[in-house]
């Protein structure tokens, strides 16, 4: 957090920083629902790092990479999902696959 903290402080870029911060705190992640520990800060800054590379790009690009970002990958709990049509191959089983990051994506970041 220190890191971050001075960055963010001495950074010449000013409104850059405070978008990236205001898309962080609509984007977020629940540290509680990923398995990597909160002193392991790397992963944590590298999505922090989408905000502020794209603060003043197009939000369906940031949408687009933060899908693709293993945090959001494991908080909205589609990493190990599977589509209906391989678990029947595979299981000969029923099974629907997880649609937690579809709804997320259309109720909480989208309007």
């Amino acid at each position: 957090e220190y890191v971050w903290t001075m960055v963010v402080i001495e950074a010449e870029d000013q409104l850059r920083q405070r978008i990236a911060w205001a898309l962080a705190q609509l984007l977020v992640v629940v540290p509680s629902d990923i398995s990597i520990h909160r002193t392991h800060t790397e992963a944590f800054l590298t999505y922090y790092d989408i905000f502020v590379r794209n603060a003043f790009g197009n939000y369906g690009d940031i949408l687009r990479e933060i899908s693709y970002n293993p945090l959001m990958a494991e908080s909205l709990s589609f990493l190990q999902s599977k589509s209906a049509a391989y678990i029947w191959e595979m299981h000969g089983k029923v099974a629907f696959a997880d649609e937690n990051f579809a709804r997320e994506i259309m109720q909480l970041f989208t309007t």
